[in-house]
């Protein structure tokens, strides 16, 4: 055996095993890469949670300042749309006098709050009750109960 070709062979060695070593480190970053990514997601998904949180009750507090100012009033010609943008409980109130929330009581945004009552036969007085207090603790309907 040459000298060349033991040279040769201790460079293909140490080759070997420098690939060896970066495997193993690949291999390591790898999974700390996926823990970090699940972390990430995780922390992103909390971050999301917490945001619907704070805008739900930004929405319940501006609310409750326009009630408590007198500037929430609902009429009979206010429209579904205004309802369900002003009212931090407005779909759930609306769906409670089954208006919304399924074919067969469909509303549109742009029908007056009387159209609909009308056409649907919902009591008028009983709904813009529970809308002018801001929603009832427990609204129930037939094998139906919303809780606010």
């Amino acid at each position: 055996m040459s000298v060349l070709t033991v040279i040769a062979l201790f460079a293909a060695l140490a080759a070997l095993g420098y690939a060896y070593l970066t495997q193993r480190k690949l291999t390591d970053l790898s999974q700390r890469f996926s823990r970090v990514s699940s972390h990430t997601y995780e922390l992103s998904s909390q971050i999301e949670e917490m945001q619907q949180q704070m805008e739900s009750q930004g929405k319940e507090l501006r609310f409750e300042i326009r009630k408590a100012a007198g500037l929430v009033r609902f009429e009979p010609a206010t429209t579904i749309g205004e309802i369900q943008t002003n009212h931090p409980f407005g779909e759930q109130i609306l769906a409670s006098f089954h208006m919304g929330g399924c074919h067969s009581c469909a509303v549109s945004p742009d029908e007056t709050l009387a159209g609909a009552c009308q056409r649907l036969n919902v009591n008028q007085t009983a709904l813009l009750s529970a809308l002018q207090n801001g929603g009832v603790e427990t609204l129930r309907l037939a094998n139906v109960e919303l809780e606010f």
